[in-house]
């Protein structure tokens, strides 16, 4: 077969599985298969696949319709410029998560002495390594945490794809629990947290999600127990004596009481709530001035 026409036949099934984008996933799924780039399936339509070949593009097509995320089929997802290896065991890298990158380049800019970064909840460790990429040559360190040693054992490995894996050091553990005596109160401090933050109900509307890990999440009934969490640990950190930002992506229905945590655990904080791109409620910036 050619590829023009097992496209054409694909594009077809994804359609009626009303997948969005079905050409543009097509494409993807079949330079996968083929090794090539998305511009060479466009550039020679014309091209002959093997029964294989094509054994290996229907199944993938299968799997998609079925609700499995592309990035999982594909093996990787792409977040702020960078290729992440991902699979059924972190979570898929989102773009509204970029977010959290920005805010941290704007809020360094003013910072004279070194920073610490932690990222709790690391996952593909996509938003640690993007850190310590950007921040290479500075004088900073480097943390993360997960409860998984499936995610972790992904995030080691894309650290080591970008030579940062003896930058970063990555903690099993519960949040901040393995990190508190690890690194040294003497630098501002940065953490960032894309903690799980959907309740049972939201994951059941959200057919999109069902195959990604429930661990990385479910939250409890109003979907933030892992952030009460994290701030009760943050709350002991009251011999530090430089300023504490903490960078947490929310869903935008839980603004409101994302603030009255933040305010009863953090009592210094003063919290700022930014939008993504679509207009949503989506990044919580916290500031501890000690």
């Amino acid at each position: 077969m050619i590829t023009s026409l097992s496209l054409i036949d694909s594009i077809k099934k994804l359609k009626k599985a009303k997948i969005k984008n079905p050409h543009f996933e097509a494409e993807i799924l079949l330079a996968h298969v083929l090794k090539k780039t998305r511009e060479y399936i466009l550039t020679y339509p014309d091209k002959k696949i093997s029964r294989k070949q094509n054994n290996n593009f229907n199944s993938l097509i299968s799997r998609r319709i079925k609700g499995e995320p592309i990035a999982y089929l594909i093996g990787y997802k792409e977040f702020y410029g960078l290729k992440f290896k991902v699979d059924k065991n972190v979570l898929v890298p989102r773009p509204e998560t970029e977010l959290i990158i920005e805010e941290v380049l704007h809020l360094t800019k003013e910072y004279q002495q070194p920073t610490t970064f932690i990222d709790i909840g690391t996952g593909s460790g996509c938003i640690i390594i993007t850190l310590a990429k950007l921040f290479r040559n500075k004088d900073c360190k480097f943390f993360a945490s997960d409860i998984s040693k499936s995610a972790l054992k992904i995030a080691g490995q894309n650290a080591k794809n970008y030579k940062l894996d003896k930058k970063i050091i990555f903690q099993q553990g519960d949040l901040l629990e393995p990190i508190q005596k690890k690194f040294k109160k003497k630098q501002n401090l940065i953490i960032t947290a894309n903690l799980p933050y959907l309740t049972t109900k939201q994951i059941k509307k959200s057919p999109t999600i069902q195959t990604e890990p429930k661990l990385a999440l479910l939250a409890g009934n109003n979907g933030l127990r892992y952030y009460k969490k994290l701030f009760k640990q943050i709350k002991q950190f009251d011999n530090y004596k430089l300023p504490i930002t903490i960078l947490c992506e929310i869903d935008p229905s839980q603004t409101s009481i994302f603030k009255k945590l933040t305010k009863q655990f953090l009592l210094k904080s003063i919290i700022k709530i930014k939008k993504d791109l679509s207009g949503h409620n989506r990044l919580a910036i916290i500031s501890i001035k000690n």
